[in-house]
């Protein structure tokens, strides 16, 4: 092999060398900024301050919508938007969670049947608290949820101060996420949905 085939070789070995590198140390950076969003995640705060209202980002798990009125029977905000109710929920439905308390709850209590995901959840948030003159959110979601859903009511409601009341599903270990493989999927899904709004490339709900 000639000197210049030899040279050309050892510039594509180095070529290589540095791009592992450089994938390598692309991967540490996302497992540990991954390691530190999983372990700032928190259930809920011994207190929150009252508010204008209160808004739940609703999904499968119950506890949120029940957690939303524990906070509006508390007298923690003057009304409540459960924003993002399924089809098949009617309002008795949804009031029903509320326990002893359904009744005198009922003339506080709005329902979003238009939002099917969080970005829309933010919309019509800001709409409603549009509407009712709100300036003062108490937002409560899943914990995993909050940082995602905090990011995008700061765009969507610049001005409006928002206090993050997380919740930790049933089956959601935030304690030992590393030790349930159920956990530690449903946190790294939510990173990197997380990562991906926090970048600003369009498309995603």
């Amino acid at each position: 092999m000639s000197r210049f085939g030899e040279e050309e070789k050892r510039s594509r070995q180095q070529m290589l060398t540095t791009l592992g590198g450089l994938l390598v140390g692309a991967v540490a950076l996302f497992l540990l900024f991954f390691v530190i969003f999983a372990q700032s995640l928190k259930g809920p705060p011994d207190n929150v301050p009252a508010a204008d209202a209160i808004v739940v980002f609703t999904g499968t798990s119950p506890v949120r919508i029940e957690t939303g009125f524990k906070l509006l029977a508390a007298r923690k905000g003057q009304r409540l938007l459960v924003s993002g109710v399924y089809e098949h929920q009617s309002f008795d439905t949804i009031l029903a969670m509320a326990g002893a308390d359904g009744e005198r709850l009922r003339c506080c209590i709005d329902l979003d049947y238009r939002a099917t995901n969080t970005v829309r959840n933010t919309q019509e948030t800001a709409l409603w608290a549009d509407v009712h003159g709100f300036s003062r959110l108490i937002v409560v979601t899943s914990s995993q949820h909050m940082p995602r859903a905090f990011l995008e009511l700061r765009r969507t409601m610049p001005r409006a101060s928002l206090s993050a009341y997380g919740v930790v599903p049933p089956n959601v270990r935030l304690d030992y996420w590393y030790a349930y493989p159920g956990t530690m999927a449903l946190l790294l899904g939510e990173y990197m949905r997380y990562l991906y709004v926090l970048s600003g490339l369009p498309g995603f709900n």
